[in-house]
């Protein structure tokens, strides 16, 4: 939310005795507003280093022009503070983009302005704030920010508050948006928190080579994830246990089909980092009893594998966390792929499911 403030476009505030009807239809933010959440996050965030890096340029601008008041005979004493100030911040302001314009469901306006010379804003305007909001928490979040805002220019005199030089009121909506942004994260977490995590998989390497071609098929049983947000970190871990069964989908040797039976069986250690925007994966296996075996026309082998082999490595790395995210990986770009080696190739697909169960689904 943006206003102009002489030449100085800023979010505005209301507080003070204001009151904005609550609507019994608003309801709280779930699961199923996760996206909203998310994308209201990373607009916050933006917004506070934008400003407080706006913050720093213009007081680079304007500290050097209150010495030069200070001496009659310099050359830059009649300049005015405020307009160089606000050319140099129109200028920062041609680069403001925030990354969701507006964010997943917002229907309520751009901007709500506060009346030159005044604390004050229009009721109607902060309605269709609230109303415009996903969910009842944003909505809190949007109002607050301008609620500080209003106290302030109230608490210091309207005077005072709009007679300030553009670097103090682009400070002043940084922290504004690093209280936002710092509120929506825990939001964020509550939502994750009270949702359940769960994570399956399905691995099909496809190995082909002179008079050899092999289908391997790799299940990794559905897992619910355990663990909370960490306080005070941005990241946390969710962790669980689960197993993966591999069997010979298809196969071909030599020009000559062949068939499969048996299956080799995996204790699978899973570890999901998390910040609610990203995610990354990591897994442990480790061998457990089980063989599979081949016929073919004129002959049959089987395959023994060693027990507790053991294997560890990263699935994925910074992938979106949605309510429910399918990761698809090309085969021949995963770990194991460089070791088929002897003028044979990979191919296939790595299929990774997550999802955010809500509560009572």
């Amino acid at each position: 939310m943006f206003s102009t403030i002489k030449a100085f476009a800023v979010s505005l505030a209301l507080g003070g005795a204001l009151v904005i009807p609550v609507m019994a239809d608003q309801q709280q933010c779930s699961c199923k507003n996760l996206q909203s959440v998310q994308e209201e996050l990373r607009n916050a965030d933006y917004a506070a280093k934008f400003f407080a890096d706006m913050a720093a340029q213009l007081k680079a601008v304007e500290d050097p022009l209150i010495e030069a008041h200070k001496i009659p005979t310099h050359p830059d004493s009649d300049v005015s503070i405020h307009h160089r100030s606000s050319l140099k911040r129109t200028e920062i302001m041609g680069r403001f983009s925030l990354p969701h314009r507006p964010a997943h469901g917002y229907t309520g306006p751009a901007t709500v302005d506060m009346k030159y010379g005044s604390c004050e804003q229009q009721p109607a305007a902060l309605e269709a704030l609230r109303a415009g909001s996903q969910c009842k928490e944003l909505a809190d979040f949007s109002l607050e920010h301008e609620a500080v805002h209003r106290a302030k220019c109230a608490r210091d005199t309207a005077a005072v508050y709009w007679d300030r030089l553009p670097s103090q009121f682009a400070a002043e909506e940084a922290e504004r948006y690093r209280e936002q942004a710092k509120a929506t994260r825990a939001l964020l977490k509550r939502i994750v928190d009270e949702g359940t995590v769960t994570i399956e998989a399905r691995l099909e390497p496809r190995i082909m080579g002179p008079q050899f071609d092999v289908t391997y098929s790799y299940v990794t049983q559905s897992v619910e994830m355990e663990g909370n947000s960490s306080p005070g970190s941005d990241k946390w871990m969710l962790k669980g246990k689960t197993r993966r069964a591999g069997k010979i989908k298809s196969v071909r040797i030599a020009g000559i089909s062949c068939t499969s039976s048996g299956q080799i069986n995996d204790d699978i250690d899973m570890a999901l980092e998390l910040d609610g925007l990203t995610m990354a994966l990591d897994n442990k296996s480790k061998g457990r009893p089980g063989d599979v075996k081949i016929r073919c026309k004129g002959g049959h082998g089987m395959s023994m594998r060693p027990q507790g082999e053991v294997d560890a490595g990263n699935v994925f790395a910074k992938e979106s966390f949605t309510v429910d995210t399918e990761v698809s990986q090309d085969v021949s770009t995963l770990p194991f792929a460089k070791y088929v080696t002897g003028g044979m190739s990979v191919s296939g697909k790595n299929t990774v499911s997550v999802k955010l169960v809500c509560p009572g689904s």
